[in-house]
């Protein structure tokens, strides 16, 4: 393994990052497998990609794969669906436009019959859920109980953003892998986009590359500027600006994307204004900002929570922050 490791390291790409996680996965696989192992950071979409990829590793169970075998797994972009591993997710509510607001006991229902289905012999079944953050506490609940019934085929991958929102009871029966963030070098050589766009989004997101990857693929960073200019003008704010906003959104995200991507992206721009207001000693601002941020991060948790149309949620939105 510290031969891997040589050849990785004059390599940046996006295949070489978490190299340590990676082979303390591989060293679960081979030596002592859990049945529930934790992957815990923020970049939520990586850690999604390695979930997939140990979960083939997985249910393939062949004695013979070589940790070079699991890199070529997580690089490979062309991965077919196993019938073997069953992924749990927040559900797109095609009626109500949105995704559900959390992962619900219904939801995870099914966890059961799928590892109870009668296949192979010894044939390895892998539960993704992505994410457990997003589990009401009902859903937590079951899941811990099935966590509490041991099968050695049977196996749960738990992908976590905030750890503080995994139960304690699931966290302790579960091996918890941390993932750390990462470094400027990984992250400005795996974002495609202008070098100067690059530099605002690793400070917007705190160096985030998957929150960064969906501001560029909605194409948010053209927004950044105008409403800079509305929070430290509020005078700018006319009668048809949240029209605008909502025909940008409209434009920018298909029916199943979640929306809930343009709220995070202004709530992160506020942050930032009220920052550089702090910096610049204008104490009066700094107060008006931070209750436009708890305004905006409100909205954000109105559109998660509540079946209410985004035109109309940015219509009040802006009728509140012009009022600040």
């Amino acid at each position: 393994m510290e031969n891997i490791r040589e050849k990785q390291k004059n390599m940046i790409g996006i295949d070489q990052v978490y190299i340590k996680q990676k082979e303390k996965l591989f060293s679960l696989y081979k030596n002592n497998l859990p049945q529930s192992i934790i992957l815990s950071g923020w970049e939520i979409e990586l850690l999604s990609n390695i979930a997939i990829s140990f979960s083939e590793l997985i249910v393939k169970n062949n004695i013979d794969h070589t940790f070079e075998d699991f890199l070529n797994i997580c690089s490979n972009e062309n991965r077919k669906n196993s019938p073997f591993v069953y992924m749990i997710t927040k559900i797109y509510l095609e009626d109500k436009k949105r995704f559900k607001n959390q992962i619900y006991r219904d939801d995870i229902s099914n966890v059961h019959t799928f590892f109870q289905t009668k296949d192979e012999i010894d044939q390895k079944r892998v539960c993704i859920i992505k994410i457990i953050d997003d589990l009401s506490i009902e859903a937590s609940n079951s899941l811990l109980k099935l966590i509490e019934e041991p099968n050695k085929n049977s196996h749960f991958i738990i992908i976590n953003h905030n750890k503080a929102k995994v139960l304690q009871t699931i966290k302790s029966r579960s091996y918890f892998l941390n993932f750390s963030k990462l470094n400027e070098e990984i992250y400005f050589e795996n974002l495609k986009s202008d070098n100067s766009t690059n530099r605002d989004l690793f400070n917007l997101t705190n160096g985030s590359l998957s929150l960064s990857r969906n501001f560029i693929n909605h194409e948010l960073y053209e927004i950044q500027d105008h409403f800079r200019e509305l929070l430290n003008d509020r005078k700018l704010i006319k009668s048809n600006t949240a029209s605008h906003y909502s025909n940008f959104i409209s434009k920018m995200f298909t029916k199943d994307e979640d929306i809930s991507i343009f709220f995070d992206y202004i709530y992160l721009i506020t942050s930032c204004e009220v920052k550089a207001m702090a910096r610049q000693g204008k104490e009066k601002e700094v107060l008006n900002l931070l209750k436009i941020s708890e305004i905006v991060k409100t909205y954000r948790n109105y559109f998660k929570s509540l079946n209410l149309d985004y035109t109309t949620l940015i219509v009040s939105l802006f009728y509140k922050i012009k009022n600040v």
